[in-house]
């Protein structure tokens, strides 16, 4: 038996890209995709040959859908999928504000549906490799942690603080912390931020630097800026650095890729071939199976809401220009 899934909204850039791989999931029936207006998400529907709807139409025949709207949006959707017992993926960050995501979560944990975060990093070979290996010992005691989740800049709704909550800070924080945390074990306590808008002309910051301080006291740089050219052949980078008293272990997500040049036809000349296992498949393949009782999404939203705390401490130093202790 299939599972009837659905795109609720088509508004962030990963909606395409969770439709096509949907559709290509034997255990799945990709019912449809929805907006606002049928129009904004037929063009998305007509490609993956599935059927354009309004949001109250899909949860009304769907099991589960993979939320991609606008963060100030999710209250209101979510919403929607607790009245009908929909399950639901959520793409980060949970909410604008902190007090927002713990009213999410509250509302969430009172029901029986099923939630978890759109976090792929967590099925990511190489972070799983990096995180057995911590477990085993092999780094020893923790005393630096450096990562990077450098990207494109997004532009559309993702600059507008109103629809975003912020800048690169809102967009590339969630990741790293969420992964940093899964392998270690360990919560964000401080956080120092610095952030500039240098590469574009935005309301809303393209640059963002991290200094923070683990619970065990180990020290964790984060670089999430929007950083990576327009007309760069890959999208972008997401790494983490453990260093440790016994040995220093890195793991790159996307580093199993290879550049194709060409010279002949139009368009792109230069580009990036991902080839190593797409978490994001993974991640699909589990919310299939959470809906089916046999496994559970990896990433909560109370991580969801820990992770909103960072941000939230985060934008705070930036105010005050001071380190800021985060509040859980």
């Amino acid at each position: 038996m299939t599972v009837p899934i659905g795109i609720c909204s088509t508004a962030h850039v990963n909606a395409e890209v969770y439709a096509a791989l949907l559709s290509k999931l034997p255990e799945v029936d990709l019912v449809g995709i929805s907006e606002q207006t049928a129009d904004q998400a037929r063009k998305r529907a007509n490609a993956v040959g599935t059927s354009a709807m309004s949001h109250r139409e899909l949860m009304q025949i769907a099991e589960g859908v993979v939320i991609c709207s606008t963060t100030t949006a999710h209250d209101e959707l979510i919403d929607l999928a607790l009245q009908h017992n929909v399950a639901f993926l959520l793409e980060k960050p949970i909410a604008t504000s902190l007090a927002e995501a713990k009213s999410i979560h509250k509302r969430c944990a009172e029901s029986d549906v099923i939630t978890g975060m759109a976090m792929p990093l967590r099925y990511s070979h190489p972070m799983r490799q990096l995180k057995e290996r911590y477990e085993a010992g092999s780094v020893g005691e923790l005393v630096a942690v450096s990562g990077v989740n450098r990207g494109r800049m997004p532009g559309g709704w993702f600059v507008d603080p109103e629809l975003a909550g912020g800048g690169a800070i809102a967009d590339h924080t969630d990741h790293i912390v969420d992964i940093v945390r899964w392998i270690t074990g360990e919560e964000v306590q401080e956080v120092y931020a610095e952030t500039d808008t240098r590469f574009y002309d935005l309301p809303v910051e393209d640059v963002n630097l991290l200094s923070m301080t683990l619970s065990n006291g180990a020290s964790f740089f984060l670089d999430g800026s929007w950083s990576t050219p327009q007309k760069d052949s890959f999208w972008g980078d997401g790494r983490v650095e453990l260093v440790g008293t016994k040995s220093t272990f890195s793991a790159d997500c996307f580093g199993y890729r290879y550049t194709r040049v060409k010279d002949t036809a139009h368009g792109k000349h230069n580009e990036s071939i991902y080839w190593g296992a797409d978490p994001n498949n993974a991640l699909l393949r589990n919310f299939v199976m959470s809906i089916r009782g046999e496994s559970a999404p990896a990433t909560t939203l109370e991580d969801a809401v820990q992770t909103a705390a960072v941000i939230d401490a985060a934008y705070e130093s930036v105010e005050q220009g001071q380190p800021v202790t985060v509040k859980y």
